[in-house]
C-alpha cells in the first residue's frame, strides 16, 4: 500500500527507531505544519508506525491502483504473453527533445510493457549508440561494466578527442540507481543530446566539450530497470537490483550500498534482506556499485550529480548525519544556485540529512568523502518530478519540461569543475590619464580594470599564469594595450588587474548612451594543462554614469558572517566608518527588517524562516548589496 507519515520535523522519525531504516520512502512533501512521507508499506510496517505515536493514513490501500492511475495500465495478463524476455533489435530509440510525433507503443516487444514517453533500457541503448553513431568526433559509447544478470552498464563519453586520454576536468552524472525512476534517466538522455546537438552552435556548449570530459551513465540498476519493464504494469515499482544474497529475498538497495558510513546505523538504512533499504551483506558488495566504484576512481570526476525521482530536492552531502561538511558554505551556494535554475522549493533545497531523511552508504556521500586511496569529488543528489515514479507516463511535455528545468545544473557543474572565469566587477579609471569624472567621454584616454572569479570548487583547480587581451568590437574604442598579466587565482575565488590595467582610447564621435562590446581573451593554465576562455561584456560610454565604474576610492562594500547564519548576522561595511541605513529583504523582494542608521549592523534573524536574503547598505550615496542564507 501507498500511506503517508505525519511529522513536524525529519528528526521525528528518530521516535520509530531501526523501522526508521527500513521504510521505503518514495518522497518527502512539506507543508507549513511540517510534512509527510510518502511512503510504500504494508499492514506490518503500518502498524509499527502508528504504535510509536506517529499520525498515518492510507492513501492507496493496493499500490498497484496508484500505477494504473498514473500510467492508464490495467492488467498485467492485457500487456504480457507467455514469452516476455525482451530481444534485442525490437525496440524504437528516440529523442526526449522531438517526443511529441512519436508513437509511444512502436517497437516495443510484445512482452512487458513499454515506458511511454519514458526510455526502457533497451531504447536508451539504442538511442546512446545512436548519438555515439551521429557525433562520433565529440562522443563514445562504452560499458563500464555489467550488471549481476550481465547486462551492461552503458557510459556515454562527451568531449573531444575522445579516443585519447585527455586529463580534462571531468564531470559525472547518474541515473536510475533505483531502477524505479525513469525520470532520471531522461534527463540524462536529454543531457547529452543537448551537449551533442548544441556543439558547435552554441558558444558555451562548445568550449565545455572541448575543454571537459563528460561522463554520462543513465542506467546504473540496469537488471532492475528491465524488471520494471519485463514483469509488466501491475509489479513495475521495483527499486532493488535483482541479485539475492540471502534468499529467498531478492535486491539490495544499491544507493544503501556504498563504502561511506556502510551501515552506520539502522536509521538511515536496515540490515533486513527483505526491506526496500536492505544495505547488502558489505560495501560494495553489489557488481552494480562495485562497476561506478572503479569508474569514478579511473576518472576521478571533479563533480559528480546522482539524479533521482520524485519531490523536486536540491541537496548536497551528507545523508549519513545531521553534522556539517567540510565547504558547507560553498556546497550551501551551490544547491542555491540549482534552485535558481530548477526553481524547485528553497525548502527543499539543502543537506540530505536534515531536507529529506537519514540514509548511509549513499553514491553522493562516498563520491564526497575523501577516503584512502580515493579522489574526493563534489557531490549533489536532486530527486526530479512530482506525485509518482511514473507520473507523466503519457505527457511528453511534462517529462520535456522537467529535463530542461535541471540541464542548467548539468552545465554549471560541469563549468565548475575546473577553473572558469566570468568577470565580478569592471572599473573605468580615468583619474591619471582622463578628465577624472568616472565615466568615458569622447577623445578621453582612460584605465580600466577588471575582478574575475575563478568559479572552480576543486582545491586543485587554481589558475596560474593568467594573461588577457582586452578585444573591442566597437570602431569606437580603441583598446591600446596587446596583452596584460592577471595574478595567481585559487578556487572559488577572485583576482583583479588592477596594477596592469588596460588602456582604451575613445573616438571623438562615439554617441551617447552607446553600450560598447569587450571581450577578455584569458590564456591560463589549470593543474598543468593550458586553456583558453573568452569573458564578454559591455562597456558604458560617455555622460552615463553607471555605479559599478565608479573609481576604486569612492567603493562600498558590505560582507556578513556567519555564513550559514542561525540566530544573528553581523555585517561588516568597508570601509568601516561607513555609517548608512541597512535593508533586508526576502528572496521574493519583501522588506524583512531595517536596522537603525548607524551600526553595529547585527540581524536577528531568529523569526525569519530559513532561506536565502538580500541585504543592501545605503551611505554616502553609494550602495552595497550581499546576500546571507538563514539555516535553523
Amino acid at each position: 500500500m501507498e500511506a503517508r507519515v505525519y511529522f513536524d520535523d525529519v528528526r521525528t522519525l528518530r521516535q520509530l527507531g531501526d523501522l526508521a531504516g527500513e521504510l521505503d520512502v518514495c518522497t518527502w512533501v512539506k507543508d507549513t505544519l511540517g510534512g509527510y512521507l510518502v511512503i510504500d508499506t504494508d499492514s506490518s510496517q503500518l502498524k509499527q508506525i502508528r504504535a510509536a505515536g506517529l499520525l498515518a493514513d492510507v492513501t492507496y490501500p493496493d499500490i498497484r491502483q496508484k500505477f494504473r492511475e498514473m500510467t492508464g495500465l490495467r492488467q498485467r495478463q492485457d500487456l504480457e504473453p507467455a514469452n516476455r524476455q525482451e530481444r534485442r533489435g525490437q525496440h524504437t530509440a528516440y529523442s526526449i527533445q522531438h517526443t511529441g510525433q512519436t508513437d509511444v507503443q512502436s517497437g516495443e516487444p510484445a512482452s512487458g510493457r513499454g515506458f511511454g514517453y519514458y526510455l526502457t533500457y533497451y531504447q536508451v541503448e539504442d538511442s546512446l549508440a545512436a548519438l555515439a553513431s551521429t557525433y562520433p568526433s565529440i562522443c563514445k559509447l562504452t560499458s563500464a561494466g555489467l550488471s549481476y544478470e550481465n547486462r551492461n552498464i552503458w557510459v556515454l563519453k562527451v568531449s573531444s578527442d575522445v579516443d585519447s586520454t585527455e586529463n580534462k576536468p571531468a564531470f559525472y552524472v547518474e541515473g536510475a540507481i533505483h531502477a524505479r525512476e525513469p525520470m532520471a534517466t531522461s534527463a540524462c538522455v536529454a543531457f547529452a543530446e543537448r551537449l551533442l546537438t548544441q556543439y558547435g552552435r552554441d558558444s558555451m556548449t562548445t568550449w565545455l566539450v572541448n575543454n571537459r570530459e563528460v561522463y554520462i551513465i543513465p542506467v546504473v540498476n540496469a537488471d532492475g530497470y528491465v524488471y520494471n519493464s519485463d514483469s509488466g504494469g501491475d509489479e513495475a515499482n521495483w527499486r532493488k537490483n535483482r541479485r539475492s544474497p540471502v534468499p529467498p529475498d531478492i535486491g539490495v538497495d544499491l544507493n544503501r550500498n556504498f563504502g561511506y558510513k556502510w551501515g552506520a546505523d539502522n536509521e538511515g538504512s536496515t540490515g533486513h534482506p527483505w526491506d526496500e533499504t536492505y544495505r547488502g551483506p558489505a560495501p560494495f558488495s553489489e557488481p552494480e556499485t562495485q562497476v561506478i566504484r572503479d569508474f569514478l576512481l579511473a576518472h576521478r570526476p571533479r563533480t559528480c550529480m546522482d539524479l533521482h525521482s520524485f519531490g523536486r530536492y536540491n541537496m548536497y552531502p551528507w545523508g549519513c548525519t545531521v553534522n556539517p561538511p567540510p565547504d558547507r558554505a560553498m556546497l550551501a551556494e551551490m544547491v542555491d544556485t540549482f534552485q535558481a535554475n530548477n526553481h524547485y522549493p528553497l525548502s527543499q533545497t539543502g543537506q540530505i540529512c536534515t531536507t529529506i531523511y537519514p540514509c548511509n552508504g549513499m553514491s553522493t556521500d562516498w563520491e564526497y568523502s575523501d577516503t584512502a586511496g580515493k579522489f574526493s569529488s563534489y557531490a549533489f543528489n536532486c530527486e526530479l518530478g512530482i506525485y509518482d515514479f511514473w507520473y507523466g507516463w503519457l505527457d511528453s511535455s511534462y517529462i520535456r519540461n522537467e529535463c530542461n528545468l535541471n540541464i542548467p545544473n548539468l552545465y554549471y557543474l560541469t563549468r565548475v569543475a575546473g577553473a572558469w572565469f566570468d568577470v565580478a566587477s569592471s572599473v573605468l579609471d580615468d583619474s591619471v590619464t582622463g578628465n577624472g569624472n568616472g565615466r568615458i567621454d569622447p577623445n578621453e584616454l582612460s584605465g580600466i580594470w577588471f575582478t574575475l572569479r575563478n568559479r572552480a570548487v576543486h582545491p586543485m583547480d587554481s589558475a596560474y599564469a593568467i594573461t588577457a587581451r582586452l578585444v573591442s568590437e566597437s570602431p569606437d574604442v580603441q583598446v591600446l594595450d596587446s596583452g596584460l598579466s592577471f595574478p595567481n587565482v585559487l578556487r572559488s575565488s577572485t583576482v583583479d588587474d588592477h596594477a596592469t590595467q588596460f588602456h582604451i582610447r575613445t573616438s571623438g564621435t562615439i554617441a551617447r548612451g552607446t553600450f560598447v562590446p569587450l571581450r577578455l581573451e584569458l590564456s591560463f593554465t589549470d593543474a598543468g594543462r593550458m586553456y583558453n576562455q573568452g569573458v564578454e561584456f559591455s562597456a558604458p560610454n560617455w555622460r552615463r554614469p553607471v555605479t559599478a565604474f565608479a573609481p576604486p576610492a569612492c567603493s562600498l562594500r558590505l560582507t556578513a558572517a556567519p555564513i550559514p547564519a542561525v540566530d544573528r548576522v553581523r555585517f561588516s561595511p568597508k570601509p568601516a566608518a561607513a555609517v548608512g541605513r541597512l535593508d533586508i529583504f526576502a528572496i521574493d523582494g519583501t522588506r524583512m527588517a531595517m536596522s537603525a542608521v548607524s551600526g553595529p549592523y547585527v540581524w536577528d534573524c531568529t523569526r525569519v524562516p530559513a532561506g536565502i536574503y538580500f541585504c543592501r547598505l545605503t551611505a554616502a550615496g553609494n550602495t552595497a548589496t550581499t546576500r546571507v542564507s538563514i539555516v535553523h
